[in-house]
């Protein structure tokens, strides 16, 4: 990297650093606040009978900067700018077995989102802990239409800056990109997203530090039939590539469709058909076909779960035969308790290609428990599983397995409205038949403000 680039990181370094400190003092002001009487007594139900106390002129002054805030807008759009910074020490940053690499890594990503349309309804999600740019056609179909959005168009983008102490060779600028359209009708729901992402990362299945392109179309219609009978299409195109010599990306172009059938008015099955083809170089292109059977049950404050299970048939272009497995998806979320969440997903996928020659299956489970200590303080706990299994696509190799593991506890934290705090500790894993273990300890500080 040029060294004036370098300077300029190494300045964004330093305001990390003066942002983290910041933080920490809101913290202590705040919880000063909160033990002030009179803060505590003003609610909607007795606006009337105790009217809050006069705010003082700075808070007026705070009040009116985020109103303002709140309100920027750019022709038909309106913006929600965000930030995240903080820093991971990271014991083995290239993932190796022998002579490790030590480091911290920090980290900044401004980031805005300009939202043309329904933005009172994408702000009304985001306040329920929804990730508003997973909104599709698919996900909204099988809802009451009085529970739809309206029209929303969203542009997303933030880069992120990643700044090493020692190793600086690893310091780069990633980018994450999103274009989602999403057009609700009378019985239509028709949506088209485009992402992008360029990031230098950690590949588990690899255990190596490398960079990563993606990119992914999709296009997509969901249509209701009837009040419990509705269907939905997705047709995308995703590209993966690798900036490390002896990795194979591909491109891959997939449609799906489902037939959803609501067997009870807060629980829709379905059944789907899905076929796609792999470009792979040298040779290696593959097509698939899979069926598969769904369950979504989503309407209780308790559970939820989105579960879909069936199989694969794949063929290969260089004559090797073909391969029927398993496949299915697993997301559910039991809340027993006001401030107490708990969350399963899990997988079985099989990828086209990672290393030249070899496609390879990921099984696995992931299991995570929040828990609401105060209203402004929640820890988390989560470990996951994932077996490995690389399959050759031509003679003259043999196959092997592998796993790796993920571990990790963290406390996050409200400091002040739209401003949050994680602290955080990470242990990762991973064998193979092929390579000795590999072993990563991280520990983090991530602020993220947003309006």
């Amino acid at each position: 990297m040029p060294n004036f680039e370098y300077s300029r990181l190494f300045s964004l370094r330093k305001w990390i650093r003066v942002m983290a400190a910041f933080s920490f003092f809101q913290t202590g002001s705040f919880a000063v606040a909160q033990d002030d009487a009179t803060a505590k007594t003003y609610s909607p139900t007795n606006a009337v009978t105790n009217p809050p106390a006069t705010a003082p002129a700075d808070s007026k002054a705070n009040t009116s900067v985020e109103k303002e805030l709140m309100e920027l807008r750019l022709g038909p759009f309106d913006l929600h700018p965000r930030l995240s910074a903080g820093f991971v020490y990271d014991d083995n940053i290239l993932l190796t077995t022998a002579n490790k690499e030590a480091d911290m890594d920090w980290m900044i990503q401004p980031a805005i989102q300009a939202v043309a349309g329904d933005d009172a309804a994408l702000i009304a999600y985001r306040d329920q802990n929804y990730d508003v740019l997973s909104l599709s056609p698919g996900n909204l179909i099988i809802q009451q239409p009085e529970a739809w959005p309206g029209k929303l168009f969203i542009l997303d983008y933030g880069p992120r800056f990643q700044i090493f102490d020692k190793y600086t060779a690893n310091n780069s600028m990633d980018e994450f990109g999103t274009l989602n359209l999403l057009w609700p009708m009378n019985k239509l729901i028709l949506g088209f997203r485009q992402d992008y992402q360029l990031q230098k990362t950690e590949i588990i299945e690899f255990d190596q530090r490398a960079t990563v392109e993606t990119i992914s179309s999709a296009l997509s219609a969901a249509y209701q039939l009837g009040d419990a009978t509705s269907m939905e299409s997705n047709f995308r195109r995703i590209s993966i590539g690798y900036g490390q010599a002896g990795l194979t990306g591909y491109t891959e172009y997939n449609t799906e469709d489902w037939f959803n059938y609501a067997v009870a008015p807060d629980l829709p099955v379905s059944l789907g058909v899905l076929a796609g083809q792999d470009d792979v170089a040298n040779h290696q292109d593959q097509t698939y076909e899979q069926l598969r059977a769904r369950a979504r049950y989503s309407y209780t404050e308790k559970l939820a779960f989105d579960v879909s299970a069936g199989g694969e048939l794949r063929q290969y272009e260089n004559g090797k035969g073909d391969t029927l497995s398993p496949v299915f998806t697993l997301a559910a979320e039991y809340r027993p308790a006001v401030r107490t969440t708990v969350r399963l997903t899990g997988l079985r996928q099989q990828y086209a290609s990672i290393y030249n020659g070899y496609n390879y299956a990921a099984t696995g489970a992931a299991l995570e428990a929040r828990q609401g200590i105060t209203d402004r303080f929640t820890a988390a706990v989560s470990a996951g599983y994932y077996g490995l299994d690389f399959t050759p696509t031509r003679r003259g190799l043999a196959g092997y397995s592998g796993d790796y593991y993920i571990a990790r506890i963290s406390l996050e934290a409200k400091i002040v409205r739209h401003l949050n705090a994680q602290i955080f500790y990470q242990l990762l894993g991973s064998r193979s038949q092929v390579s000795s273990g590999v072993n990563d300890d991280q520990t983090g500080v991530q602020l993220t403000l947003s309006y």
